[in-house]
This record gives C-alpha cells, structure tokens and sequence, in this order.
C-alpha cells in the first residue's frame, strides 16, 4: 500500500498547473515553480530514488518467497586401465527449491522496514521540494532586486550624465571651472561603473534561476513582477503547532527512528532457530553416446529422483556476536532518539527567532517605504536647487548618493522579508501549499 505522504508528493509534482507562457518568454514566480518541481535536477533524482524504494519494496526481496533453481549438468569420466578405455557420462537436469519456513519472522520485519524506507523516500522528495520552493523564491525576488537595482543605477547615471553636461555648458558660459567638471565627470564616471558591473550581476542572478528550474543557457528568461512583497500575519502558537505536526525534516526523523527500532527488533530474531525447507527433482540418463560400457544401468531411458528435506538449526554460540549487536543496535536506537529531541529543540529555537526577525523586518520594509520616497522627493528638490545655484555641486552629490543607498536598503530590507516568510513557511511545513 502506498504511503499517503508519497501520494500527496507525486500527485502535486504532476499535476501541478503550468500556466501558458506568453510569446515574450516571460515567467511569474508560479511558472518558474511549476518549472523547477519538474526539471530540477535534484528533485530528479530524489524522484528516482523513491521509484528504487518502490520496486525494492517487495515480499520477495523481504525473504517471504522461496528460491526455484533449475540445474543442469553434464559429467565425463574417462578410465585406461589395463589396455581398456573406459568412458561414462551422464547428463543430469533437475530443479531445485529452498524455502526459509521460519527465522523469527525475521522476513516481515524486513518487510515492515521496506515500507519505512519507501516512505522516507517519499520524505526525502519532499524536502527536496520545499529546499527547491524556497530557493526559486529566493532566487527569483533576488532577480527582481538585481533588476531594480540595475534601473536605479541607470536613473543615477543619467543625472550624472546630465550634470556633467550642465556643468560643461556652464564653462561654455564661464560659470563653471575645471574642478567642477572635473568631479562631475569622474561622480559619472563612477556611476557608470556601477551600472556595468550590475549587468554583470543581473546576468548572473538569471543564470542561477535557469539552472534551479533545469532551463537551458539558451533559453531567454524574463521575469514578471516586481520587488514588492507582503507578509502576512502569523500566531506563535499556531507556527509551534505546525512545526511539531508538519516539519517535514521531524516527520523523517521519526522514520529513521522507525527503521532504528525495526533493525534492533532484526538483531534480536537472530536468537531464533533457522527452519529451512529443500525440495527438488532431478532426471539422469547415461547417453549411448558418452558410454562405451554396455553394462551401464539405464542407459537409454535414464531415471528420476525426487527429495524434500527439512532443516533445523539454532545458534549455541558464535562469540556473543548476537547479543553484541542487539546492544548496538539500542545504543543506535538511543543516539536517534537523541538526535530527534536535540532536533525538535534546535528548530524551535530557530522557530523563535524567525518569528522575531519577521516582525522587525516588516517594520523595516515599512519604514523603508517611506524612507525611500521622502529620499526621492529631496533628490527633485535638491536637483532644482543645483540648477538654480541654491547648493553646489558636492551637496547635490551627496543627496543623490543618499537616495542611492536609500533605495538599495530598501530592496534589501523587502529581499530580508521575503527570506524570513520562506524560512517561516517551510519550518512549519507550509511551503508547498503556500506557493501551490
């Protein structure tokens, strides 16, 4: 029977709505997901993995089946003995069945840690899923930022542009001296500097959106949307909740437990006696052919045989080896039970500080809202004040290199908020249905 988990996964990977693609080549954030679940190389092959589990996951390959056997063989004996050649051969076919009865039901224990092992699988893709769902995310609105930042690099340079000109025509006038021209032109410069080597880094953010959904180079990629972002609002007790019922990282942690407890109970069959069942029937005939002798019985016709044996057998001693790996076996029980208790700790720590960082982060992404639009109304006004002679060119300068770094902490603050929601959401396990 199919694990409920596994179900859920596969279904959604393919059945996911892909939502058609303008001519533009242009991608919301929900194409670029519906993309990677399908050609991202890592969800490929944990997709694979879990197909393995599937087809390991058998009666037969748990030991519950017997073995048949077919054999044959063909045997040739030659004698010289006092002048006299002596040649016999026989030809023997038969098969062969070997059936272990009883070992403890060490046979539907391994079978029970087949089932467990499918389903971690099927954990396993999940979280491959959610670390994908995130990382798209991440990668998209760091795209988005990439872009945004190329265009206020651009908005800078061309006013650098455009003072240099302006200061160039005031020399004309005999307004304006060399330094002046001299700083305008090395603050554009500057920003034209700036504006390559983002190019650069847009190019660059793209690049490693393509390889997250398994896109070609080739492809051309254009994003739809833009840095903008709001968070929701989350109830602590709620996220506690989920992150013990629905962290998918936890919920595998309980399966490795599983299979922990499923291999001391393995060890601990070992103490029971073996019975072990042999049939067979075999057909042997001496060939005219190969035997030279004419008193050979059954030489033309040949003869059957048939056997059933059954075998017993209890280990006595075999240098405590059995009880060595039963306390092993605790031991390693013990170490996950560890490892699950120091797990749940850590994620709930981690939980905390989320939520925390969330709260502040949404504060920022506000004030830095307002921030950025007070910063660009003192950039118009400062601009007219230049060309009118209110203020020089330096305090220009730095009203414009404020409203740049104004704008870039803003992006980045609403980057942060994106990256907080997405820790939030995939540490309690709703990632794939927030994004869905």
């Amino acid at each position: 029977m199919k694990k409920i988990t596994t179900y859920l996964i596969i279904t959604f990977l393919f059945t996911l709505s892909t939502v058609a693609q303008e001519e533009s080549n242009s991608y919301t954030l929900e194409q670029l997901i519906s993309e990677s679940l399908q050609k991202n190389y890592d969800i490929r092959v944990s997709r694979t993995d879990l197909e393995i589990s599937e087809l390991s996951n058998t009666i037969g390959n748990a030991g519950m089946l017997p073995s048949l056997m077919w054999e044959s063989s063909l045997n040739n004996s030659f004698n010289d003995r006092y002048d006299s050649d002596n040649q016999t051969g026989s030809l023997q076919n038969g098969v062969r069945l070997n059936w272990l009865l009883f070992k403890g039901f060490s046979a539907h224990v391994r079978k029970d840690r087949l089932e467990t092992l499918e389903q971690l699988s099927g954990g396993n893709l999940a979280l491959v899923v959610e670390n994908t769902i995130q990382a798209v995310v991440m990668a998209y609105y760091r795209a988005l930022m990439a872009k945004e930042q190329l265009d206020l690099l651009n908005e800078v340079m061309l006013l650098s542009e455009d003072r240099l000109h302006y200061m160039e025509y005031r020399q004309e006038l005999g307004a304006a001296t060399s330094y002046e021209i001299l700083q305008a032109r090395t603050a554009y410069l500057t920003d034209k500097t700036a504006y390559l080597e983002q190019e650069v880094a847009v190019v660059s953010t793209i690049r490693e959106l393509k390889y997250l959904a398994g896109m070609d180079e080739g492809t051309a990629l254009k994003l739809a949307g833009e840095l903008e972002f709001e968070g929701g609002e989350f109830a602590l007790d709620e996220l506690m909740a989920q992150l013990g019922n629905s962290n998918r990282s936890i919920q595998n942690q309980y399966l490795n437990l599983t299979l922990l407890e499923k291999q001391r109970v393995l060890e601990q069959r070992s103490r029971y006696p073996s019975l072990n069942a042999t049939a067979g029937a075999g057909h042997n005939v001496y060939p005219e052919s190969l035997n030279n002798a004419g008193n050979i019985p059954g030489s033309s016709d040949g003869y059957f045989s048939y056997y059933a044996n059954f075998s017993l057998s209890f280990t006595l001693f075999d240098g405590d080896r059995i009880n060595r790996n039963i306390q092993i076996a605790r031991m390693e029980e013990a170490i996950g039970q560890t490892n699950l208790e120091q797990m749940k700790h850590r994620l709930k720590n981690q939980l905390l500080n989320l939520f925390d960082t969330y709260q502040v982060r949404k504060e920022l992404v506000e004030v830095g809202r307002e921030n950025i639009e007070t910063a660009r109304v003192n950039m118009q006004l400062s601009e007219e004040k230049f060309r009118v002679g209110a203020i020089n060119s330096f305090n220009f300068r730095d009203v414009q290199m404020g409203y740049l770094q104004t704008s870039i902490n803003y992006y980045r603050s609403v980057l942060n908020l994106v990256d907080t929601h997405t820790d939030l959401v995939r540490i309690t396990g709703g990632i794939v249905e927030e994004y869905e």
